[in-house]
């Protein structure tokens, strides 16, 4: 982990902040890894993939897994730009090897305030997931490039 960001890399969660095409601010709590100035994520394709790719520009903060952001950290900003293949297969082992059995187990069951993006699988289909260690063909794994520390 890095000390240059020292309040993100104790955090478990991170609170990522895209923005629409119209500049409107979304934010979502992640998991993250963190190492010296790269972080990356996993993501299910779809709205927040999209916006990274027309706006690569975010702001992170440490938060809980709600969201919430504790105190008044500054932002670390930085630019996301959305990884593949064995890059993409790398980062995925690094974010399992943080998270450990949580890493797949976590976001396939219902946690009451948090949305969980994954409900309409079949059981089957989330016990499998469950199981595998690669990216799952529905997620991707989001490389953000830190800005330097002022």
């Amino acid at each position: 982990m890095s000390n240059l960001y020292p309040e993100l890399a104790r955090s478990r969660y991170a609170l990522l902040r895209s923005h629409r095409r119209d500049g409107t601010a979304v934010d979502t709590p992640i998991w993250f890894r963190l190492d010296n100035t790269t972080l990356v994520f996993r993501t299910k394709i779809g709205p927040k993939t999209r916006r990274l790719a027309a706006s690569p520009r975010v702001e992170l903060w440490p938060c809980d897994h709600r969201g919430r952001v504790a105190g008044n950290p500054a932002a670390v900003t930085g630019h996301a730009a959305i990884l593949t293949g064995d890059d993409a297969e790398t980062a995925n082992r690094a974010l399992h090897e943080r998270y450990g059995w949580q890493w797949n187990v976590i976001p396939m069951i219902k946690i009451p305030g948090v949305v969980n993006v994954h409900r309409a699988l079949s059981f089957s289909e989330k016990l499998r997931r469950t199981r595998t260690k690669t990216l799952w063909p529905d997620s991707a794994i989001v490389r953000v490039e830190l800005d330097p520390v002022r």
